[in-house]
């Protein structure tokens, strides 16, 4: 299947001009003469190089390698409407980003169900760049749940409330979330078989303020999530919560993100696990599974700047932001974990580009995951040492 996608790629790259792949590549869409049923099929493929300025299986420059073929299947019959992405990854790992379907109740109430976003803060990205910042990897951005949601949405508020009996399947996950050894034992570490927590009936809430203002539009929002933690080998059920405060702030051209969010994992772990102030993550295998505090604070700032670009073909905008976040654990004697990324993404449709400096410390993805104690006592080779990467991705829509 690898093979098969990086020779699609290069295929729309090389036939024609970047208008003629465009006219070759669109979305297959079907409407109905009044508009109110259509359906729709596309997706995107991205690519991806990097240099890593730390000694290892991918350090220096690594070549441009297939990153994700996705296909976005989305509708709308009337009130009701669908919503769907699968994603094909590097390695031959297979996920899910979300697969729901939905209903419009009146003009301002909606329910969906299936897999489903959990709201929280800033989501389903929680940062501007192609990198993904410490919320992603504590389980707070692009993050989905077999669940229901409900939203009410008007030019004042946007509130909505989820319940999610169980979490994905890990074989399915594209965003991390805790999960037990047993679930994630091909791509764990033997020093974590004692950690069998997951999560079981979580219920998230997020409720924004909107503003409408002469220089833009700008929204303030606090949420909370709460879920039981259950121990396969006690069986016993912990608590995890978590409690968050944001904004999305527009000024002109500028967009400003902020955020913080305070979380806790209270596990009724057996009798022998070393230590109960680590937490177990991770996802489909993509990276291997790794520790998190069981408690921290983690903030976070994003800063972006849209500039539109005229007569220069496809290419109609350019996006300069600079990403990020803080972690700061409870224990006193472990480091906190900092990362900033500052970047530029083009924007030529069907062509996005984004280009990404990485500079961090205590951070798994920057040098770290080969023990995964970024975000715990960071006992590792690199602990307390600035690290950078530099990242380009490329992506096509189709």
């Amino acid at each position: 299947m690898k093979k098969t996608v990086m020779v699609a790629m290069l295929a729309a790259c090389y036939l024609g001009t970047p208008s003629q792949v465009f006219a070759q590549s669109s979305a297959l869409e079907w409407k109905s003469e009044d508009g109110t049923d259509s359906v729709k099929l596309g997706g995107v493929v991205r690519l991806n190089q990097r240099y890593e300025a730390w000694e290892g299986p991918n350090g220096g420059f690594g070549k441009l390698y297939f990153d994700i073929f996705r296909v976005d299947l989305k509708g709308k019959f009337d009130d009701a409407y669908f919503n769907a992405s699968y994603l094909f990854q590097d390695q031959e790992k297979r996920s899910v980003e979300k697969a729901y379907v939905g209903y419009n109740l009146d003009q301002n109430n909606s329910i969906e169900a299936g897999l489903v976003y959990k709201p929280f803060a800033i989501y389903p990205y929680p940062q501007n760049g192609w990198t993904y910042h410490i919320p992603f990897f504590l389980g707070y951005g692009n993050n989905i749940a077999p669940g229901l949601n409900w939203n009410f949405n008007n030019k004042d508020w946007d509130i909505k409330l989820g319940y999610y009996p169980q979490m994905l399947d890990t074989s399915l996950r594209y965003s991390p979330e805790s999960a037990t050894y047993d679930d994630l034992a091909e791509n764990a570490f033997p020093t974590q078989k004692a950690y069998q927590n997951e999560k079981r009936h979580q219920f998230n809430t997020r409720i924004v303020r909107k503003l409408e203002t002469e220089f833009g539009k700008q929204e303030f929002g606090v949420s909370g999530a709460i879920a039981q933690l259950h121990n396969k080998t006690t069986d016993k059920n912990g608590q995890y919560y978590a409690v968050g405060l944001h904004s999305d702030n527009n000024y002109k051209r500028f967009n400003l993100q902020s955020s913080v969010i305070h979380y806790q994992y209270d596990a009724k772990n057996p009798d022998g696990v070393v230590s109960n102030d680590v937490t177990l993550m991770g996802n489909n295998g993509f990276t291997p599974a790794y520790f998190i505090a069981s408690e921290a604070t983690v903030a976070s700032l994003n800063l972006a700047y849209t500039l539109p670009v005229q007569n220069m073909g496809k290419l109609k905008a350019i996006r300069f932001y600079n990403d990020y976040s803080y972690m700061d654990k409870k224990r006193d004697d472990w480091s906190a974990s900092q990362m900033n990324t500052t970047g530029m993404m083009f924007i030529a449709s069907p062509f996005m580009v984004w280009a990404d400096y990485t500079w961090g410390k205590n951070s798994n993805i920057i040098g770290g995951a080969s023990n995964a104690t970024g975000y715990t006592s960071t006992v590792s080779p690199y602990s307390d040492q600035w690290l950078y990467r530099i990242n380009l991705n490329i992506g096509f829509s189709f």
